[in-house]
């Protein structure tokens, strides 16, 4: 992949260094992971509880914190957004890193899954279990609730606001590959113990490294220029006609 695109439109001195520092820090725990994970493999004797806290699939581990880390770093973006710059549409985004944040802090999928397949008796199907199709109807009815007000926003805002918006739908949409479709795959692969340590690390690592991507692309709202009038998608959809919407 050529990167003179993002080189280009998207070299900001100071959004460059965020990026960098985020993705380094997720790395480490990945290569972190990777080892301890190694060294049980090969029954290395030493105190295994060492290791918990920068296990990128435990809960309230290192990882996890610095995930919430980047929740809290957008919520305050879009806040700023939504009152210096009165961009309203960004309400919708606001609202959905909430949720992201206290669901993964409170772990309210994992309730609401439990709760509503007991509540209406699922039962395993298609080698998914009772609680995966519990935790994926909590996505729907939430999700679709959040796509409401999101499309609304989009509608509502002018074009720049919109293009913004598709970039962070993709953005967006790559984060959801890793935590719910990836997480799907995990119930269907029949692996050994290096297998399942490699969709590990690509779930888990996956949304570490696109989240560090969205927060990113959030600073970066702050930080461009007003002339800085490219968007991501355009890389994916409209090579041709970059010179036409980029303003010197």
């Amino acid at each position: 992949m050529k990167f003179n695109f993002f080189k280009t439109h998207f070299s900001i001195k100071k959004t460059n260094k965020i990026l960098t520092l985020l993705l380094s820090i997720d790395i480490l725990f990945l290569i972190a992971h990777t080892l301890f994970i190694y060294l049980i493999f090969k029954r290395v004797q030493f105190d295994w509880s060492i290791s918990d806290p920068f296990m990128i699939n435990l809960d309230g581990g290192y990882p996890e914190i610095f995930q919430y880390f980047k929740y809290i770093i957008i919520i305050t973006i879009t806040i700023y957004l939504i009152n210096k710059r009165k961009e309203i549409g960004y309400i919708a985004w606001l609202i959905l890193f909430v949720l992201l944040l206290l669901d993964d802090a409170l772990q309210f999928h994992e309730t609401f899954g439990t709760w509503v397949a007991n509540k209406f008796n699922y039962k395993p199907l298609l080698g998914l279990r009772a609680q995966d199709l519990g935790e994926l109807t909590y996505v729907a009815i939430f999700g679709s609730v959040l796509l409401f007000f999101i499309v609304y926003g989009y509608i509502k805002g002018d074009e720049k606001y919109r293009n913004r918006n598709i970039d962070l739908f993709i953005l967006f949409a790559l984060f959801l590959f890793f935590g719910i479709a990836m997480d799907m795959v995990d119930e269907f692969v029949e692996y050994n113990r290096y297998s399942h340590l490699i969709l590990i690390l690509i779930e888990d690592g996956g949304e570490m490294i696109t989240l560090s991507l969205i927060v990113w692309y959030f600073f970066f709202l702050i930080f461009k220029t007003n002339n800085q009038n490219v968007y991501l998608f355009q890389f994916l959809f409209k090579k041709g006609k970059l010179k036409d919407t980029y303003l010197e």
